[in-house]
């Protein structure tokens, strides 16, 4: 198939005219139809209904929208590839990013990414799980770096598995529970909860555990946000607590802006982990961001063992 009347067909449908197509793909209007009639005839389908002015989708075309445009997409990133392989000097990656692994782990692979690369232009994008696996799915994204969730038992995903940190529960340094230890996790039921979209598996173990009210708060939070930024500067100024991932949590003990609870009776992990398309080819630029994040999980491993 000629990629070149593939981007005529994308063309058509972004600019909604023939012409302006034309215009867009530099060739001739009887060029350009010449090319999707070309098409249509390979296919064996009608593309447009051009009987009402301007050219409308029939089924068939839309049907072929969506993979036009990841074929399209492909093949850019093939070109693109083998330009840069030899020095990875130019190109994007876009990169989506759970707010536990922003946080713990994405902010430092960025640091040592863009030292080793500085001619890859990177595009983050935060959110839960649901909507970036969504955008991976649509060639929005290159790799999602979240929590792993159910990914792992889902045929159109590969994953890498990272770091594994337990979720420690952090509070204002002037809380009423900063002083206190051995807390029972009942004793949390108080206070606010901020904390952002927890992944389903999350939310099947909290509640599993015995009838805390709390238990509905994780699931429907005081505070939801996405963004760990947003939720420290809340936690840090209020009676709110959240859980953090434990690199993190110690990053801010530390710096004395909030304090780590003693929990009693609570257990719950962070699964990290890099997502990618099973079936999409890698770019050299992918693995290069990938091999990035690798190395600071590794790090942050080694830095917790050193802890217990």
């Amino acid at each position: 198939m000629d990629l070149r009347k593939l981007a005529f067909f994308q063309a058509v449908v972004s600019s909604g005219s023939f012409k302006r197509a034309a215009e867009q793909s530099n060739v001739s209007p009887p060029a350009l139809t010449k090319g999707i009639q070309s098409l249509e005839q390979e296919l064996g389908v009608t593309l447009f209904d051009r009987r009402r002015g301007e050219p409308r989708l029939t089924s068939a075309g839309t049907a072929l929208l969506g993979r036009a445009r990841r074929i399209l997409d492909e093949a850019d990133e093939i070109q693109a590839d083998m330009q840069r392989e030899r020095g990875l000097e130019t190109g994007e990656i876009r990169i989506g990013c759970g707010p536990i692994v922003l946080h713990s782990i994405v902010g430092r692979a960025l640091a040592k990414f863009s030292i080793q690369h500085p001619g890859i232009r990177v595009k983050v994008v935060s959110g839960n799980w649901e909507n970036l696996t969504h955008q991976l799915q649509d060639y929005s994204l290159d790799l999602v770096a979240a929590d792993i969730g159910d990914a792992g038992k889902r045929e159109e995903f590969h994953v890498t598995e990272l770091v594994t940190e337990p979720l420690v529960w952090v509070a204002a340094t002037s809380h009423p529970l900063a002083t206190r230890r051995q807390i029972p996790f009942k004793d949390l039921e108080p206070f606010p909860v901020a904390i952002p979209t927890a992944p389903k598996h999350m939310i099947q173990h909290l509640q599993q555990l015995p009838g805390l009210s709390i238990q509905s708060r994780l699931a429907q939070p005081n505070i939801q946000c996405d963004s760990y930024t947003a939720l420290i500067g809340a936690v840090r100024r209020s009676r709110c607590l959240t859980a953090l991932p434990a690199s993190l949590a110690r990053y801010l003990v530390d710096r004395d802006e909030l304090c780590a609870l003693d929990i009693r009776d609570w257990a719950l992990n962070s699964h990290a982990g890099i997502i990618t398309l099973a079936k999409r080819a890698p770019s050299v630029a992918r693995e290069a961001m990938e091999k990035a994040i690798i190395d600071v999980s590794s790090d942050i491993s080694q830095e917790n063992r050193q802890l217990v």
